[in-house]
Formats: C-alpha cells, structure tokens, sequence
C-alpha cells in the first residue's frame, strides 16, 4: 500500500531496518510502498531440498556503518527524486534501481551491477558516499 513519508520517517526506516521502495515523489513527500517480490515456495519437494540452503544462510542484520552509508545514499537519490529500492539483509543492504542495475553493501566492499563505470547515470550521484565504506568492485551483468 502506496503511503507518504517525510525524509525524517524514511531515515527512521533506515535505522530500523525496514524494506521500502521509493515509488514516485509528490511536493515534499517521498511516495513508498512495501518491497514486493520476496518469493513463497509452495511445492513441498522443492521446501525440503532448498531447506538446506536456509540452515547455512547467515544471520544478523546489517552494521551501524552500513546504515550509515545507506542512509547518505538515500538522502542524496531523494535529493533527485530518484525511484529505488532498498532491502536489508543479513550483514547486507542493497540498494536496488531497477532488476539489472543494483548496488550490494556487504560487510567488506560494494558491488556494483549494472554500471560501467563510477560515474555512470545514478552511480554518478552516490559513488563518492558509497566509497566512504569501501571500494567499489563493479561487476558486469549475467546474460
């Protein structure tokens, strides 16, 4: 469901580790909605097979520092009233523009998917922030 938020609330967010998506901006409030496509196995046999993978994923939240980051990122895409999302994980933050161009913060450096170069398009906005936490290893899509 499609709500207003200040840039106050969004940071508040942020700091309490909730997924949103920045669907549009309307005068000085920020238009979000709850991050869809987290995915429902209902087939049983494919439960117990991906079950193993659930047992080793990692566990935590992301880091004070990589809230941090995220939360000067945000500020400067809204700043641009740029459309992203971001979803938190554990000892992770991504922060996601469109299925082919994302940033991942991980607990050693930032992965960049999508871009060229540092300067390219949105990255050219955040990549002296997202620097400040590590380098940026820019990775090339798979197709």
């Amino acid at each position: 469901m499609v709500r207003q938020v200040s840039l106050d609330e969004l940071m508040n967010m942020i700091n309490n580790n909730e997924n949103f998506e920045v669907v549009d901006y309307k005068d000085d409030s920020i238009m979000i909605d709850e991050v869809k496509g987290i995915v429902r196995i209902k087939d049983e046999e494919a439960k117990r097979e991906l079950g193993e993978l659930r047992k080793r994923s990692p566990r935590g939240k992301p880091t004070p520092r990589q809230l941090s980051v995220t939360a000067d990122a945000v500020k400067k895409l809204v700043e641009n009233r740029v459309k992203f999302k971001v979803v938190f994980g554990p000892r992770e933050v991504i922060i996601r523009f469109d299925l082919d161009h994302y940033v991942r913060l991980s607990d050693k450096d930032v992965r960049v998917v999508g871009f060229s170069n540092r300067d390219e398009g949105i990255m050219g906005l955040i990549s002296s922030i997202l620097e400040k936490y590590g380098p940026l290893i820019l990775l090339k899509r798979i197709k």
